[in-house]
């Protein structure tokens, strides 16, 4: 059939595949085919992963400097759990497709559009931002005042197609199959913005990496490990610490077992680490403050350990210390990220595949804390 047919007034009742309807009528004039309807992985209001169903909704259509992206593979992020929660506080108009991270080809091209052809297999870059007040301009997109995430802000990646601004979109190395391909997003950059950006890690220090088996810290561990002289790594399990020995950390730490300051303190004959890269937060500060050297820093991208702490401050300026804030990444450092993927053949960590039909599933394996790398779903439509 082809895919545009005369332009037909459509109603449309979407309905979950348990029988609910889905919260919203869809109306209005459009291509009216066999493809015109794709699938994707949504919620209709806010809960845990019994909330998350695949629904069938209208195919997404690209304005001028957009392009339209058949997704092949899509990777979770904690970031999910939180808008299926909530938690976030951003309103959401349902049903909300979920999703920041995803690979597949460039499927149309919007008007204008000229540096891509059809069929080019790209990874998306979840991160929107204006591109007109002077943080984009001056290159540090992520600092933008209105940036926003896909999944997060606006409809995200967990569909058969997807539509985003042609700047979001990257070709990735060779080497990576769809489902590492599409780990990339939000943790590597996010990872390398820490180290590299923001953390301005040096050839030779010492690094300290918390909360090892999760995305983020395994895309830390595997970033830093080419340039650290050492690395230490902390979990509850000793089964993760053993396997990040064996992706070249060089000691673990149990933080249910031992002080983590001590134990650094120990492990470096009292020198301390140059930097902690952190993602917990919480009360996890004070800690990691007294695992830092003279002029060291804490580099700290998340609160998954609560977001309120209580520190000495008298420990930040006697010993002229650093905490320093970090998300995301700007279009450089996607750029250098990938010449880092691709120069040392780097391959994000999946931990577990799941197809979208079992996203539920997916996420409550993620919130289960049992995996170590990444949680991908895989839509199949890559060629």
């Amino acid at each position: 059939m082809p895919t545009h047919g005369p332009r037909l007034s459509c109603t449309m009742e979407v309905r979950r595949p348990d029988g609910r309807q889905a919260g919203a009528w869809w109306r209005g004039s459009r291509f009216c085919d066999i493809h015109s309807i794709m699938r994707a992985v949504v919620i209709d209001e806010y809960g845990g992963p019994d909330e998350v169903s695949v629904q069938d909704l209208p195919d997404p259509r690209p304005g001028p400097g957009e392009v339209v992206v058949r997704v092949a593979a899509a990777a979770l992020n904690r970031l999910d759990i939180w808008t299926l929660s909530g938690s976030l506080g951003f309103p959401l108009e349902f049903p909300h497709i979920l999703g920041a991270d995803a690979a597949g080809e460039i499927d149309v091209l919007g008007e204008g559009v000229k540096a891509l052809r059809r069929g080019a297999k790209v990874m998306v870059n979840p991160g929107l931002s204006c591109g007109e007040c002077e943080l984009c301009r001056a290159g540090e997109q992520s600092e933008c005042p209105n940036f926003k995430l896909l999944g997060e802000h606006v409809p995200g990646t967990f569909a058969e197609k997807i539509k985003v601004p042609v700047q979001n979109v990257w070709p990735f190395p060779s080497h990576l199959p769809w489902a590492e391909a599409a780990s990339l997003g939000i943790t590597f950059t996010t990872a390398y913005r820490m180290l590299y950006s923001q953390g301005r890690l040096r050839p030779g220090e010492w690094a300290l990496i918390t909360g090892i088996g999760g995305g983020l810290a395994l895309s830390l561990l595997q970033l830093a490990r080419p340039v650290a002289g050492r690395i230490f790594v902390t979990s509850s399990s000793p089964d993760k610490l053993a396997r990040a020995g064996e992706l070249g950390a060089d000691e673990g730490i149990d933080y249910t077992a031992e002080d983590v300051g001590k134990a650094v303190r120990r492990i470096t004959g009292k020198r301390g680490v140059d930097a902690v890269f952190d993602s917990a937060g919480g009360p996890s500060l004070e800690a990691n403050l007294r695992c830092l050297r003279p002029g060291g820093r804490v580099v700290i991208a998340g609160v998954t350990g609560g977001p309120q702490a209580e520190i000495d401050l008298r420990r930040i300026f006697w010993s002229q210390l650093s905490v320093i804030g970090a998300t995301m990444g700007s279009h450089r450092d996607v750029s250098d990220m990938l010449r880092a993927v691709a120069g040392g053949r780097l391959r994000p960590m999946i931990d577990r595949t799941f197809p979208f039909e079992r996203a539920s599933e997916a996420f409550s394996y993620l919130e289960s804390g049992e995996r170590f790398g990444k949680v991908v779903l895989e839509f199949g439509s890559g060629g």
